[in-house]
């Protein structure tokens, strides 16, 4: 397909609308769709035998949900304060 299109025996933006459609009855598209079911597998088994990285992969996501947690918590605290420049009700008067 790379070659086709880099040949220019076929665009790009059919391929791609092919692609897109995610027919089950185009080839293209299911020959991508098991590529993608085997490296997802090769990856698994990957993960699974080596154990220096799942540690990696377990600092890296402990790293993450740490930061998404420092975030919440600060999200949390701008809604309790006033963000506006209005003053509080009690010191508005009506015109």
């Amino acid at each position: 397909m790379t070659v086709s299109v880099r040949e220019g025996a076929i665009s790009s933006t059919p391929l791609l609308k092919r692609l897109r459609s995610g027919s089950h009855k185009n080839a293209a598209c299911t020959a991508f769709r098991e590529v993608g079911r085997v490296i997802r597998t090769v990856q698994l088994l990957r993960y699974l035998s080596d154990a220096p990285l799942r540690g990696r992969v377990t600092a890296a996501t402990n790293k993450v949900e740490a930061f998404n947690g420092f975030s919440d918590w600060v999200r949390f605290g701008r809604r309790s304060k006033t963000t506006g420049s209005l003053p509080p009700a009690s010191a508005r008067t009506r015109f």
